[in-house]
């Protein structure tokens, strides 16, 4: 199943004659192809993918309603070709202005015959998942949430970050997952005040607390989940400081819902961090989307207008961090259901002392 349908439901609705595919995530998305080297052509009423012979029966096997075109000479000359073939006129077409360099741009405006090029943002398309992504993505969250549970017995005093990072993501990968999500997080100690600290040489050390925020991939689809561990026996302020973050999640997390705003999910955090006096330590957005990038659409942010729509994914990822002395953050992927959102990360969120 690919999003292709969708795809010329909006050329239409947008007056579009055609459009120019390149990036592997649109590529898999709207033609479900997952090599490294093709560009799609999509009209209204027809779909093209152009590539090399690398992979023309790998396309054949996996672009359901695309015509596969495999290309000897240049790949923009032969899609020149198709236009002119196939009778297309071309009077507006649209691109990934997002994602397409200015000389591939430039290549492909001097070949191709059209009188406007129109830049575009295909993001808002995926937002919404289908039921096979969501079944994706809930097996991506299962893989996360079982090597994070491996990975705590595994946690000792005087192991570095980077040791930690490792052995979650070689138990996620054990668990089927095809890589991180992203680079992983791993921030103990004085570098738990970093929001996107990412794991280094630090030696994890008792009385630290430790976030981890990482995510596996499963056939595309990213899972994205933090949780935030003491190393040994919770101090006084770190459980005032972890009480401060959690109740914030809860709140956003019951704020969501089809209908309401991104805005609206990012004020329930925001308004209870700063009712409990540390408004000035939440300094990034409440949440992003996840999908086959690991931030789409929607955003939960103090700008974010968005509408969440049932079927969205959304996560809720408040935080609190005093620079260079402490900081913690509790992150869940949800679904957006109508009357409020369905879990996909499922590790408990009490605070957990790690006895080394």
């Amino acid at each position: 199943m690919n999003g292709l349908l969708r795809l010329q439901d909006y050329l239409t609705a947008h007056q579009y004659d055609g459009i120019l595919l390149l990036s592997q995530t649109n590529l898999r998305y709207f033609a479900g192809f997952t090599g490294t080297t093709a560009i799609g052509f999509v009209t209204p009423n027809t779909a093209f993918i152009v590539t090399d012979s690398r992979y023309t029966e790998q396309a054949e096997n996996q672009c359901e309603g695309y015509e596969v075109i495999q290309y000897t000479g240049s790949n923009w000359e032969t899609i020149a070709d198709i236009v002119k073939n196939h009778n297309i006129t071309l009077s507006v077409c649209a691109f990934e202005g997002n994602y397409v360099p200015v000389d591939t741009y430039m290549t492909f405006s001097d070949i191709l015959v059209c009188s406007k090029f129109k830049s575009v943002d295909l993001t808002p398309l995926r937002a919404v998942k289908r039921p096979d992504e969501l079944t994706l993505m809930k097996e991506a969250a299962r893989i996360a949430d079982e090597a994070f549970a491996a990975l705590l017995p595994q946690l000792k005093p005087g192991m570095t970050e980077r040791e930690a990072c490792v052995t979650l993501e070689i138990e996620m990968l054990k668990r089927g997952s095809e890589e991180p999500s992203f680079d992983t997080i791993v921030a103990s100690g004085h570098r738990s005040s970093m929001p996107h600290g990412v794991a280094s040489d630090k030696v994890i050390e008792t009385g630290d607390f430790v976030t981890f925020d990482f995510g596996a991939v499963y056939q595309g689809y990213h899972s994205d989940m933090t949780r935030t561990i003491v190393m040994g026996h919770a101090s006084d302020l770190q459980r005032k400081l972890y009480k401060v973050v959690l109740d914030a999640q809860l709140k956003g997390l019951a704020a969501v819902k089809a209908g309401t705003t991104g805005k609206i999910v990012d004020a329930a955090c925001r308004d209870s961090i700063a009712a409990d006096g540390y408004g000035d330590y939440f300094n990034h957005g409440t949440g992003h989307g996840v999908g086959l990038d690991i931030h789409e659409e929607p955003v939960a942010s103090p700008r974010s207008n968005t509408v969440l729509e049932p079927n969205m994914i959304v996560t809720v990822e408040p935080g609190v961090y005093l620079p260079g002395e402490i900081g913690l953050r509790i992150e869940d992927s949800v679904i957006v259901t109508d009357d409020g959102y369905e879990l996909l990360t499922h590790t408990s969120k009490e605070l957990i002392e790690v006895k080394g």
